[in-house]
């Protein structure tokens, strides 16, 4: 069970709790009457009366009440929709933004419920629970979807939509494992209750408007296979085969005009109101017996924890898996079928899950860690492929791809190690003798195919690496003080790196050898963490998505900024881009969007929900044009461009002398003609002590960072106005805009922003 929680306790995906029956006391606690309400102050509970719920009637006429206990659930959350599981004594129930189980309730000595591992439910409006005790899994009807989903409760944690189609607002969902058939009901556009027969897909509706307006709530008779139902706004209790025949139902009573929930146990109904703290109960004749008065407010859902309500049944799913990869759904008692993970496929010997790459020309990649798989997505179709088949996939976050070789490369933030797989999922190794220095959060990747160098960002660290794959060794090539840097891209063409920085909330640029002696700010005065961005490099163009919940773009040389797309309930993850359409992941949205670059317009790419979307990578890549002019370092003649800072050498005989100036000139000649390609100037100088104005007035601008805030240089005391930075030509009027950065005006009246870090007392010089 431990691998199970950290596998999915880490996520910050939505969750389903579950929670254990100890039956250990001395009392019998074999069967159990629970329900889910609210104390009268808002308290969420979980609430249980024991014992056998037959002689509740007779103890209640007789004014006892039995084992009665209660457990306060967390206050933040809402309460909702429960099912129990008796074998090994679990109660499964939803909490609004959790679905959970935790552990020995059924014992009175505890005042609190013990918590034991939370299952993956990914959304907020689970109305419905049911537990296939025969085949290990938990089925959810997921409103706020429109789907009804499975999942495998082993310590292998696979899950999947059942059914996605035609829904409108599934309430409840109940499963007869022994006939493989799963019922819900849908109180949307097309109020009714179907079936569905998890063996051979065959979905059928039982019945629809208007034979009822709202079923709300399923309950499964076993012993005389029956599904009753809960029909809130007609006021009545009906029932039926599961074929859909057999249709007989209770006369309307005001009673019920309030029920939200009701459970079945032997002879009785337990009827629950949302609006009264009394628990009514009825015989099948509709006589009314006895009530249970219960503290605090209405009934949001019941059960009973009994054995009866999951008798045994002999199945080829009941011990492991039936030897199925993932889902096993039990048939007959020798008969069981096979079914696979969202974008796998039943392999031929109808055991086996299997991935079958699309061969299209332009795609997404994917990284999924809530559904433990990396995905590819066809952008003209939205059809979704798995890229593993793998039994136990790792917890994939930051993705690079190499298309040379059709290789993904991913960090596994559960091993915490960076592995490299094939497109087909047939070939997955981890990177060899590189992986010691990797922190615990790498939040990046991005490969450079032809020197075969893999750059990473350790988030943790604070720091941008290099892997060198064909020496097997690693580098550190950027960490400055007070930096944060989360997402890169790489520009091979030109071997520039750009990355985001989350320390100074900026995006930056800089040499893919040693990007701190060459970097340049692009984007300044950001208020959120970048957590993502791309690079339209055909049209210089930069999109990023920041941590409250906005998209903008800029020119690759900050200019033209403005905002393409605003959600501030939207968590962004991944941003890719093609021609006509910026893609977006988000891991509160669930499925892969697009957002038109020229009309803004928001539409969804699949159909199929995500689990935890999270790196997004477009295929192929823009590639970036070599650049024609400016060095590695040097900054475009723009008005708005950033500005460069290299140290300079300090004289130390204290004399104004200046070193040449260098001009190399490469030329070639082509049909015997002389063409001038490349011109590289390069400028060194030494700035004269502040006190020999004559020469600091003919030198080169520089700025100097003073180690005394309240004092120039020279000693002298400034007030109203920050001393730290100088520039020894006053033309260029210098200011802080914040701690970290510095904006400096030149005379032509273009404003340059200086990137940081900034050694005290050292002199650098601007090249412009």
């Amino acid at each position: 069970m431990n691998d199970f929680r950290h596998r999915f306790i880490t996520s910050t995906v939505l969750l389903m709790t579950y929670m254990f029956l100890d039956k250990g006391a001395a009392q019998d606690f074999t069967k159990a009457l629970i329900w889910t309400t609210y104390s009268s102050a808002g308290q969420p509970q979980l609430k249980l009366l024991y014992g056998n719920p037959v002689t509740y009637v007779p103890d209640i006429a007789n004014g006892r009440n039995g084992s009665y206990f209660q457990y306060n659930l967390p206050f933040y959350f809402g309460i909702g929709a429960l099912d129990m599981l008796y074998s090994g004594a679990y109660i499964y129930y939803y909490q609004n933004m959790i679905l959970t189980y935790s552990d020995q309730l059924i014992d009175p000595t505890k005042t609190q419920p013990s918590y034991v591992a939370d299952v993956p439910a990914f959304s907020n409006a689970v109305t419905g629970i049911s537990i296939d005790w025969v085949s290990s899994l938990i089925y959810w009807s997921d409103a706020s979807y429109q789907r009804i989903c499975m999942f495998e409760y082993t310590l292998r944690g696979f899950w999947r939509s059942v059914v996605d189609t035609n829904l409108t607002s599934p309430q409840d969902v109940v499963v007869y494992p022994q006939q493989s058939l799963l019922f819900w009901s849908d109180i949307g556009d097309k109020s009714g209750i179907e079936r569905f027969d998890l063996a051979t897909d065959d979905r059928r509706i039982l019945l629809s408007s208007p034979t009822f307006q709202r079923p709300t709530k399923l309950v499964v008779d076993f012993a005389n296979q029956r599904l009753f139902w809960l029909d809130a706004s007609a006021a009545t209790i009906g029932s039926m085969n599961f074929d859909g025949s057999g249709v007989s139902s209770w006369p309307p009573s005001s009673t019920f005009s309030s029920i939200s929930s009701f459970a079945l146990f032997q002879d009785y109904v337990f009827l629950g109101r949302n609006d009264s703290n009394v628990i009514y109960i009825y015989d099948r004749n509709q006589q009314y017996k006895a009530n249970i008065t219960q503290e605090g407010k209405g009934i949001i859902d019941m059960t009973v924890y009994s054995q009866e309500r999951n008798p045994s049944v002999d199945s080829p799913c009941a011990m492991g898996t039936g030897s199925c990869a993932q889902f096993c759904i039990t048939v007959n008692s020798t008969q069981r079928r096979c079914m696979c993970g969202m974008g796998l496929f039943l392999a031929s010997n109808e055991v086996d899950c299997v991935t079958k790459p699309m061969q299209v020309d332009k795609f997404l990649l994917l990284t999924d860690p809530g559904q433990i798989n990396i995905f590819q997505i066809s952008v003209d179709t939205g059809e979704v492929r798995a890229l593993t088949n793998k039994y136990e996939w790792p917890y994939p976050t930051a993705l690079a791809f190499d298309p040379s070789q059709n290789y993904l490369y991913y960090f596994d933030k559960r091993t915490l190690v960076i592995r490299r797989t094939s497109m087909d999922g047939t070939v997955s190794t981890t990177l060899p003798n590189v992986t010691s220095a990797l922190g615990s959060d790498i939040t990046s990747l991005a490969f450079d195919s032809e020197n075969q160098v893999l750059f990473y960002v350790d988030y943790t660290a604070e720091a941008i690496s290099a892997m060198y794959l064909l020496n097997r060794s690693f580098v550190n090539i950027y960490s400055p003080a007070g930096s944060r840097p989360r997402t890169i891209i790489l520009d091979t063409s030109n071997r520039l790196l750009y990355w985001s920085d989350c320390g100074y909330n900026t995006i930056e640029r800089g040499s893919m050898t040693n990007p701190n002696t060459t970097r340049m700010v692009i984007i300044l005065g950001l208020s959120a963490c970048v957590v993502t961005f791309a690079i339209d490099f055909q049209n210089e163009t930069i999109f990023w998505a920041d941590a409250s919940g906005t998209i903008e773009k800029a020119m690759l040389d900050g200019t033209a900024r403005s905002v393409v797309y605003q959600d501030p309930n939207a968590a962004f993850t991944g941003l890719a881009l093609d021609a006509q359409f910026i893609y977006i992941a988000a891991s509160n949205k669930r499925q892969i969007q697009k957002i038109d670059r020229n009309t803004k317009q928001l539409s969804n790419l699949t159909k199929i929900l995500f689990t935890q979307p999270f790196a997004l990578l477009y295929y192929p890549a823009d590639s970036p044009p070599a650049v024609k002019s400016a060095s590695v370092g040097s900054t475009p003649s723009s008005d708005s461009s950033p500005v460069s800072l290299t140290p300079s050498s300090a004289d130390s005989s204290g004399s104004s002398t200046l070193t040449p100036v260098t001009i190399i000139i490469v030329a070639s000649v082509i049909s015997g003609a002389a063409v001038l390609i490349a011109v590289f100037v390069t400028v060194g100088f030494v700035v004269a002590k502040r006190r020999r104005a004559a020469s600091r007035k003919n030198s080169p601008p520089v700025v100097i960072v003073n180690p005394h805030p309240y004092e120039t240089l020279n000693g002298d005391r400034r007030d109203g106005s920050d001393p730290r930075v100088f520039s020894n030509e006053p033309s260029y009027a210098t200011e802080i805009l914040s701690p970290r950065y510095l904006s400096i005006k030149y005379p032509s009246g273009r404003h340059s922003i200086l990137p940081p870090p900034y050694e005290d007392g050292r002199e650098y010089a601007i090249i412009e």
